[in-house]
């Protein structure tokens, strides 16, 4: 019988097989384990990926929709600007309006989309205030414009017809050459006699050679007088505005029948009220 101990054989493994298998098991181990991990974080962030070129899209429609209403505000801005500066001429008041240099359409392509907004946003900024400065100036310079308006007598102070003018003519009294400081305009006694312009009352009382007699002060050195009426219907210091009625026509003082006696002072000197009339008819 052969002998049992001969169907063995020593098989020598060294430690070092031993442990490299070991670690390859275990790598593999830990692959199998990690892959499921590795599988999702790749999935995941796919899902960023796409994500964030859909918002990148968004955001990009959204700068080109801004862009599109700076361009529309500079655009503005650009025809405000061009009045203003019509209007500062027509006014002759100094325009604080300059030529717009860098503005929305102009962007630099080293620049980024954001850096070039906000760049445009700041000249707008810029543009606007300016543009703010220009337009109170022009409005003191109009309200300026519509106060001196209102203080210039304009017009008619009563309905009728002219009997005399301003200057030299002949004394209705006496015959000899006396020089007319205003001018008649004939009507029936009771017609309305009103303001020329805006302003207060300085004088309501009878003179005797203009009868019943009312002064109007109006600013700018202009002052009015209706003399001759049959009525005052206004008071010393009294505001008045233009076409309010002061008062009738009559014949009061040295008349020789009813009309108004219209004259005009400019710094305290007698003027031809005739270039207010054409005025205030243009």
């Amino acid at each position: 019988m052969p002998n049992a101990r001969s169907r063995f054989r020593k098989l020598h493994v060294s430690k070092g097989f031993v442990v490299a298998s070991l670690a390859l098991v275990a790598a593999i181990g830990f692959a199998a384990l990690a892959m499921p991990h590795f599988a999702f974080r790749s999935q995941a962030q796919s899902a960023e990926i796409v994500r964030l070129e859909h918002e990148n899209e968004q955001l990009l429609a959204q700068s080109q929709s801004f862009q599109e209403s700076l361009d529309g505000v500079a655009e503005q801005i650009d025809i405000a600007e061009t009045r203003t500066q019509i209007l500062s001429k027509a006014l002759g008041v100094e325009s604080e309006t300059t030529p717009a240099a860098g503005g929305p359409g102009g962007r630099s392509s080293s620049r980024s989309p954001l850096a070039s907004v906000h760049g445009e946003l700041d000249i707008l900024r810029q543009r606007s205030d300016t543009l703010g400065q220009s337009i109170s100036l022009l409005d003191e310079a109009f309200q300026g414009r519509i106060s001196r308006l209102a203080s210039t007598p304009l017009g008619m102070p009563a309905e009728g017809w002219f009997s005399h003018g301003y200057g030299w003519r002949k004394d209705p009294f006496g015959g000899n050459r006396q020089f007319h400081r205003g001018i008649d305009i004939v009507n029936s006694t009771g017609t309305p006699i009103i303001a020329t312009a805006d302003g207060v009352v300085s004088r309501a009382v009878r003179v005797s050679d203009y009868g019943k007699t009312v002064d109007i002060s109006h600013g700018l050195g202009f002052v009015t007088r209706y003399a001759h009426m049959s009525e005052i219907l206004v008071r010393p210091g009294q505001q008045v505005r233009r076409g309010e009625t002061l008062g009738r026509v009559g014949s009061t003082g040295r008349s020789t029948g009813p009309h108004l006696h219209y004259e005009v002072f400019r710094d305290g000197r007698r003027i031809n009220p005739w270039k207010y009339l054409d005025l205030g008819r243009s």
